[in-house]
């Protein structure tokens, strides 16, 4: 099935926020609301879509900031990994259909499946919709997310990166930030091309090189 994406660059902090569904279909949803919940609801309109569901990455505030915006519209539907779940304002958990590993969410015709990849936060969820891999703070472009934060373990994010690297090579990569020298890459490319995909074959290597220190 094909997909349709919009990938909005919004915030000080180089988020990108996505609008994902099936090409022809008025359901979308939006991935990581946060910033500027307006610009993602007139994109949608100028598409002619509809947005009826959100999906969180992780609970991280540059990520949500926009989620009680989001359920003010109405009639849609939220989802994150359960282990996110408690990272968000109470008012906001109310909402929350909690995901398991292996879950989908079916957005009109289009099945998203919840990839659990741990490491950047314990329910931090790459979203699987067609040849899209919606990666949140799991993968950017050249790099991943940071594991030193509170609920990071760059032990599961070796786990999670091995994952990512098992898909099918022409599976496009959307980060969840503006951080790499294109917006969009693939599993192909972040595999010849990633530090952290090259350390792989090691667990004590992977972690002593993302744990390094840095400078600044």
């Amino acid at each position: 099935m094909a997909l349709y994406v919009r990938q909005l660059k919004l915030g000080p902090m180089e988020n990108f926020v996505y609008l994902v569904g099936a090409k022809g279909a008025r359901e979308t949803a939006i991935v990581d609301p946060a910033w500027d919940v307006a610009a993602g609801l007139r994109a949608a309109e100028e598409d002619g879509r509809a947005i009826t569901h959100a999906l969180l990455s992780h609970h991280h505030f540059d990520h949500v900031n926009g989620l009680a915006e989001v359920l003010a519209q109405g009639g849609i539907r939220v989802f994150a990994h359960r282990a996110d779940v408690p990272g968000l304002a109470p008012e906001l958990r109310r909402e929350v259909t909690p995901l398991d590993a292996g879950d989908a969410v079916e957005v009109g015709p289009m099945r998203i499946a919840a990839l659990h990849t741990p490491g950047h936060t314990p329910g931090s969820t790459c979203w699987h919709a067609g040849e899209g891999l919606f990666a949140g703070d799991t993968v950017f472009v050249n790099a991943c997310g940071r594991c030193d934060l509170a609920g990071g373990d760059p032990e599961q994010m070796f786990q999670s990166l091995k994952r990512v690297s098992q898909l099918p090579d022409d599976v496009r990569l959307y980060p969840g930030h503006d951080y790499g020298d294109v917006p969009v890459s693939s599993v192909a490319r972040e595999r010849e091309r990633n530090p952290y995909f090259q350390k792989l074959s090691s667990l004590t290597d992977f972690v002593a090189y993302r744990m390094r220190p840095r400078r600044g």
